[in-house]
């Protein structure tokens, strides 16, 4: 594979897309209709004056309307920058601004955008005075036309991080990239032309983009593709491609796992058959023990194997995958003794593997992500980015030909170094026999007494006390003065959770920590276009006095604390 386009020659016209559609099938549509979709999008950007590696950002809502248009970008020798849908946002006003925000870092020579978001980017090219607005259905009316495709541009993707530690980031995707880095989860994951793929994860995201959707086409398998609304809505829709059509390979995060194993009933699966599901990924957040054990009793009496279970990294910095635990093989977990200290040994007081029971459910133990794909490598480095021995806690730093060139901005970023040595990811972890073990956010810990606390694993943890639900909680950390303080927002109107939840911070930190505790009301939690906890947000308001919700334990502060 040269590039991610190199299918297009070899358009199948018996695999393809089944999208899903409002009630209850799927439509199919095969490669040879989506590449032909593909040129005419092609020719509506040439006819609107795109020049050969021009940015197009893609402002497009509906899943079967963005495959064509992020194709025809690149077959058009443009480089797409996808954006976020408004799933995540909470009013227009908000995700106007977001839009504007992406646009003045990606500078998009034109925005093409479909009929219902076509104001909102009419709105934010008259404020950038920048890019010109183009509404995608106007492609349906050009024939197509083989002069419509231009020679890949050398910067494949402008891929916006999700902004979990701050604003979203354009991270330089390069041809060469994209195409190593879906030959490594080919290689990792074993495809071939048996297999066939679901996906609801979102197509502007890493995951969703790389993992299924280019992973799908450059293998010319089937894709069983629906939106992260329809999942939300019905997620036995997402059963249904592998219990009954066959799917063999999906990812989700663990939040997917979790919700389905507590939506679905185990008479909703009368008749299904998950024997041939060998690979369900789970990655893009902190993998609970207890999520996998429920959903993998949920479907065991029909044929699903919890060996097909593939807890794996990434980051957009690295195009998407990093490692990967192999599928058929049962992911590891530890449970740590004490804290973690950078530079300093870990020490497992606890081994089990991922799908089987755990001492005090798994809230506690920690999922290996396992060892490098094909293609990259992975060490631990200490602060000064000097590596550290197996065993030793530290920062991730990733090398190999997936590795991005760095950003579009010019503004640096200290949570993410790209260094001659690789890139520092600004995630903490460490490997245990060549297999990597993520804990969190370097930005999202504090240091008591030397150990680190980071947020994951106080959220892990507070999810456990009854009243606090899985995902519906939050905890921000930081320091003003020689202080250090715990913000804990649960999205819960139950009450008899609090004395719980202080009990949970109390343990991981100690007396001279300041504890503040805010009940908020359900969608209260600021979260990126990935649906995680905006940590940093949290932080910023709890510093400038804002109101998050109501305080009930500590004391918001009544002006502005520094530090």
């Amino acid at each position: 594979m040269h590039t991610v386009l190199d299918w297009l020659d070899h358009a199948a016209d018996d695999r393809g897309i089944h999208f899903s559609d409002s009630g209850t099938g799927w439509s199919f549509v095969s490669y040879t209709t989506l590449a032909g979709e593909a040129h005419q999008v092609a020719s509506l950007l040439h006819a609107h004056g795109a020049q050969p590696g021009d940015v197009v950002s893609l402002l497009v809502s509906e899943v079967r309307d963005f495959a064509p248009a992020f194709l025809g970008t690149m077959l058009a020798g443009l480089t797409p920058a996808p954006i976020a849908s408004p799933l995540t946002f909470q009013g227009n006003d908000r995700y106007t601004e977001h839009v504007t925000d992406i646009l003045k870092v990606a500078e998009p020579a034109l925005i093409l955008s479909d009929a219902s978001l076509s104001e909102i980017a009419e709105k934010s090219s008259t404020q950038l005075d920048g890019g010109s607005a183009v509404l995608l259905e106007g492609s349906a009316e050009l024939s197509i036309e083989d002069s419509a495709r231009r020679a890949p541009a050398d910067l494949g993707l402008l891929q916006f991080t999700s902004g979990s530690s701050g604003t979203p980031k354009g991270v330089r995707v390069s041809q060469d990239n994209l195409a190593a880095n879906v030959r490594s989860i080919h290689e990792w994951l074993g495809i071939t032309a048996a297999d066939s793929c679901s996906s609801w994860l979102p197509l502007y995201h890493d995951m969703g983009l790389i993992g299924t959707f280019l992973g799908s086409l450059t293998a010319q398998i089937d894709l069983w593709l629906m939106s992260p609304l329809d999942f939300v809505r019905d997620p036995l829709r997402w059963l249904e491609a592998h219990g009954r059509h066959g799917a063999t390979v999906t990812t989700a995060p663990n939040f997917g796992y979790g919700y389905t194993a507590k939506r679905v009933r185990p008479q909703d699966l009368e008749g299904m058959d998950f024997s041939r599901w060998r690979v369900a990924m789970n990655g893009a957040e902190r993998i609970d023990p207890r999520a996998a054990a429920a959903f993998g009793a949920l479907l065991a009496p029909h044929g699903f194997r919890t060996t097909a279970f593939a807890p794996c990294y990434g980051l957009a910095e690295a195009t998407l995958a990093v490692s990967g635990v192999t599928p058929g093989t049962r992911a590891r977990t530890v449970r740590l003794e004490g804290g973690l200290h950078t530079g300093r040994p870990v020490v497992p007081t606890g081994r089990g593997r991922l799908g089987t029971a755990h001492p005090d459910g798994g809230a506690n133990w920690l999922t290996s992500c396992g060892p490098a794909v094909p293609g990259a490598a992975v060490d631990i480095v200490d602060e000064d980015g000097a590596p550290l021995p197996e065993g030793h806690f530290g920062e991730i730093r990733v090398r190999g030909a997936s590795v991005a060139s760095g950003y579009r901005s010019s503004v640096p970023d200290a949570s993410s170094n790209f260094t001659d040595g690789g890139l520092r990811t600004g995630d903490s972890g460490f490997l245990l026999d060549g297999e990597l073990f993520v804990v969190g956010r370097v930005g999202d810990s504090i240091k008591v007494r030397g150990r680190k606390v980071h947020a994951e694993d106080l959220e892990t943890a507070l999810t456990v006390i009854d009243g606090i639900p899985s995902g519906r909680c939050a905890v921000a950390l930081g320091t003003t003065g020689e202080a250090h303080h715990v913000v804990a927002v649960v999205e819960s109107g139950e009450a008899g959770w609090l004395d719980g939840a202080l009990a949970v911070v109390r343990a991981a930190t100690d007396d001279t920590v300041r504890v503040t505790v805010v009940r908020t009301a359900r969608g209260g939690i600021p979260r990126t276009s990935s649906g995680k906890p905006r940590r940093r947000l949290l932080w910023r308001r709890f510093q400038d006095g804002e109101a998050i919700g109501e305080v009930v334990h500590g004391t918001a502060p009544a002006t502005p604390v520094t530090g």
